[in-house]
């Protein structure tokens, strides 16, 4: 309570004196509200946070979403001269619309010739974001940040009433003024391309928010999607090959940036200085293994469908036959509703009810609350129905239509305002939390030297004129070392796998008196030598960076995932991650699918080359809904255990929940829209637009077909440059699992390494001779088989259920899987 008073009470101090600066009360907001504040831990962690069915919302999500929107009420209030203040239906007339701003990050990041040069413009487009939400949140004051991504920001927005048919005169001229005034700060960062601004269409709800956001970006697929100018002063030396606009000043060089690409390239270098990154790096020699290679890793959990709605409507907010249950009499008079077929009876119920609307109805006014407060079906559907999914509007339909609709409503989870926020922050939560398990993952050695800096002095009497913050690379030991010139410590800061140069025995003293001949980095072909003089550890104020995690998060958003980090460590990270997918999400897998592509190259590979094969990836790993069969169903202790046939005939295992925290069972979240159209359970119910049937996972029998949005992986060796053309196979997120398990299976069994290459060769010819042009196979399974059996005992000597194993796993291509990645890609050895 003491920190709370202490937040109000600066808040009335800056009211009592009028405070005229913005950045003051953009301080005061911040520090009350901003991500490390009191009060949003406070409402995150309070005894009601339960996250049961009816509480799934936290206080936090909940509170910021109505504050945001009343901020933008009552800012409409404000600016309508002819505003109703004294009309007590108000609460159910208001509401509003959302203004998307949205900037072409992908641009940016394919031009990028360097990691430095994403990293550094992500920083500016973090500002740009973090400008606008200022402009808005606090000096316009008209709303409140309701989503962000890496390229997309979605504010709250004044928006006209529901007695108001026409476009308000209040609201004239807004979107123009809006857009300029947020491309003044673009300009003001130097971007190439112009941001979009947009408003939509009044509304209560968040559902347009995902198709306002795909007509943002596809005005900023082009690159300057309106006149946009952009100062090119400087006339001489070669176009910069980062940004492609400017001149470098320098026409000796054609790899040397611009001033402005140079300087977002080296901003990232002050915040990796003056320790404003923790102790991420954000160099990629740092990152590289012991075989001097990296990976990126992307991750993504199909959340548009969630932002959208599309996919709560498989959520309840109480099941039908459990209301009918719970509410036997409703105003003291028995339920209309039969409990033997409730469904049914309740949507016969409803459209006889559409011929004339009783407010005081008690089947209605039992199921939402609202409903004694409307005067109209109409009306009372539009709130109910059209502001929150994707229906047809009243007047489209017969009341059949009417009456389905109605009832889906009042019984499905609603994408409602604060729930869309939740869905989208429970997202980047789980990736968050991945990433602090990353850094601990990507720091484990048994070489002390992993993960610390030193600092080289230079010898006095061979001064180079040294440029601050400048990297320079050479070669020591026959391995690359990378080292940053820091002109506040007349010395170089190491910025390589110390690993790989020294032993874990060695001490820093073994670098001293040693001569690097080491380059620019842009300026190659003009070698310098470096004599270092003494090596000493880092201290002071310059302490933090003696250590630091080998990671580099490229992105953390809704949608995506993208971190850098050492190849030797990237299949434990996906390994965690399928872990914590399935534990964390598994009443929802069929619906929320884990894509997890890993893309693994060496470090002299270029960064372009890289980007765009991680963009195939992610575009790979893309598969449309599919249709798996149930084959078994085993219940135990509130556990669903399911095994289903996949779409290419192999089984996979699902464990879902079936109870509870507090014990009761689940009849909110674990539904799966099934193949069947026919209500065979009491819990079933159907979609009333398409006519898709959802049932409760508990009653699933052998033989249900049910429809899944298949989580998948893709991996990709980069041993060159031309590898991002190859085609690219995603695989089930369970053969991942799978395959890891074969590799174990095979460290165990396999002789040695050499035996290994050669069963690896052996399998590949088998492949190349008995495989068609389009991939199928042309031998027979049972001649396939054997031979598998024949030379897995040859080169490995397996022999009983070892050997029946590997067979299995070599006729689904897992063994080959295995060995490609293992040994080839990670270089292990059994």
């Amino acid at each position: 309570m003491a920190e709370i008073r202490r937040i109000l009470e600066e808040l009335r101090d800056l009211g009592t004196r009028n405070e005229p600066e913005v950045g003051v009360w953009w301080r005061w907001r911040e520090g009350a509200i901003g991500p490390n504040s009191f009060i949003r831990r406070a409402f995150l962690s309070t005894l009601a946070e339960t996250r049961l069915p009816n509480n799934d919302v936290t206080l936090w999500d909940q509170s910021y979403v109505a504050a945001a929107l009343f901020k933008s009420a009552v800012a409409g209030a404000l600016l309508d001269p002819q505003f109703p203040w004294v009309d007590k239906q108000i609460k159910y007339k208001t509401r509003w619309r959302l203004l998307t701003v949205a900037i072409g990050a992908e641009h940016y990041e394919a031009r990028a010739v360097k990691i430095g040069d994403w990293t550094g413009m992500q920083a500016v487009l973090e500002g740009f974001f973090e400008e606008t939400r200022r402009l808005i949140e606090v000096d316009l004051a008209v709303g409140s940040l309701l989503y962000r991504d890496s390229s997309v920001a979605v504010f709250s927005f004044p928006g006209e009433r529901m007695d108001e048919r026409v476009p308000a005169p209040w609201l004239s001229g807004w979107e123009k003024y809006l857009r300029e005034r947020i491309g003044e700060i673009a300009k003001g960062l130097d971007l190439e391309a112009p941001p979009e601004v947009r408003l939509s269409q009044p509304t209560r709800s968040l559902v347009p928010m995902v198709q306002e956001r795909a007509e943002a970006l596809k005005s900023t697929a082009v690159p300057v999607h309106r006149a946009w100018s952009i100062d090119a002063s400087e006339a001489k030396g070669h176009v910069c090959p980062v940004c492609g606009v400017r001149r470098n000043e320098d026409p000796t060089s054609k790899g040397k940036p611009c001033t402005v690409c140079r300087d977002r390239r080296h901003h990232r270098r002050d915040d990796w200085l003056y320790g404003r990154m923790g102790h991420d790096t954000i160099w990629f020699e740092e990152v590289a293994d012991s075989n001097g290679r990296l990976a990126v890793l992307t991750l993504s959990l199909d959340l548009e469908p969630w932002l959208d709605g599309e996919r709560v409507d498989s959520l309840r907010a109480q099941a039908i036959p459990e209301w009918r249950r719970f509410n036997p009499t409703l105003s003291g008079t028995t339920n209309p509703i039969d409990p033997s077929r409730p469904f049914d009876s309740l949507i016969g119920y409803t459209r006889s009810s559409l011929s004339s609307f009783n407010p005081n109805d008690r089947v209605f006014s039992s199921l939402q609350d609202g409903f004694r407060h409307e005067k109209d079906w109409p009306t009372f559907f539009q709130k109910i129905v059209e502001d929150r999914a994707a229906a047809p509007n009243w007047n489209s339909l017969n009341d059949d239509q009417r009456a389905a609709w109605l009832v889906h409503q009042f019984f499905c989870k609603l994408p409602s305002p604060g729930r869309v926020y939740r869905f989208w922050r429970e997202a980047v939560e789980f990736f968050e939390d991945l990433l602090r398990e990353f850094r601990q993952i990507a720091s484990r050695s048994a070489n002390p030297w992993r993960v610390r800096r030193l600092l080289l002095i230079p010898d006095a009497s061979g001064a180079q004129g040294w440029q601050d913050r400048m990297l320079y690379d050479g070669r020591w030991r026959g391995a690359q070392i990378s080292l940053v010139y820091v002109d506040a410590l007349k010395g170089f800061v190491t910025a390589s796998n110390l690993a790989r140069l020294l032993k874990p025995e060695e001490q820093k003293e073994v670098l001293q008196g040693q001569k690097i001949v080491v380059e620019e980095e842009d300026a190659y072909g003009k070698p310098l030598d470096l004599k270092v003089e003494s090596v000493k550890e880092l201290d002071g104020d310059y302490a933090h960076l003696g250590v630091y995690h080998p990671i580099v998060p490229l992105e953390v958003s809704p949608l995506r995932f993208r971190v850098v980090l050492p190849l030797e460590a990237a299949s434990e990270c996906v390994d965690l991650s399928i872990a914590w997918w399935r534990e964390r999400f598994a009443r929802v897998w069929d619906r929320l699918p884990l894509r997890v592509g890993v893309v693994g190259f060496p470090r002299a590979l270029s960064f372009q080359a890289v980007v765009e094969a991680v963009r195939n990836v992610e575009e790979a790993l893309l598969r449309k809904e599919e249709t798996w069969r149930v084959e078994e169903v085993w219940k135990q202790v509130g556990v669903l255990t399911l095994r289903l046939r996949r779409e290419d005939g192999r089984s996979a295992l699902r464990c879902v929940p079936l109870l509870l925290p507090d014990g009761r069972e689940d009849v909110f979240y674990p539904y799966v829209e099934v193949e069947d159209r026919a209500l065979r359970h009491p819990r079933d119910f159907r979609h009333p637009g398409d006519g898709r049937v959802f049932r409760h996972m508990g009653d699933l029998r052998v033989g249900d077909g049910i429809r899944v949005a298949p989580a998948t992986v893709v991996t990709l060796w980069m041993e060159s440059a031309a590898a991002r053309f190859e085609p690219l196979q995603a695989r089930y997120l369970e053969d991942w699992v799978r395959m890891r398990e074969v590799w174990r299976l095979v460290e165990r069994v396999a002789p040695s390494t050499t035996a290994l290459q050669r069963l690896r060769s052996a399998v590949t010819e088998l492949g190349e001779r008995w495989r068609a042009p389009d991939g199928s196979w042309v031998a027979p399974e049972d001649l396939r088989r054997d031979t598998l059996r024949a030379l897995l005992a040859e080169h490995l000597e397996a022999r009983g259920a070892a050997s029946e194993i590997l067979v299995e796993a070599a006729m689904e291509d897992l063994l080959s899987w295995a060995l490609d990645w293992h040994l080839t890609a990670l270089r292990e050895r059994p």
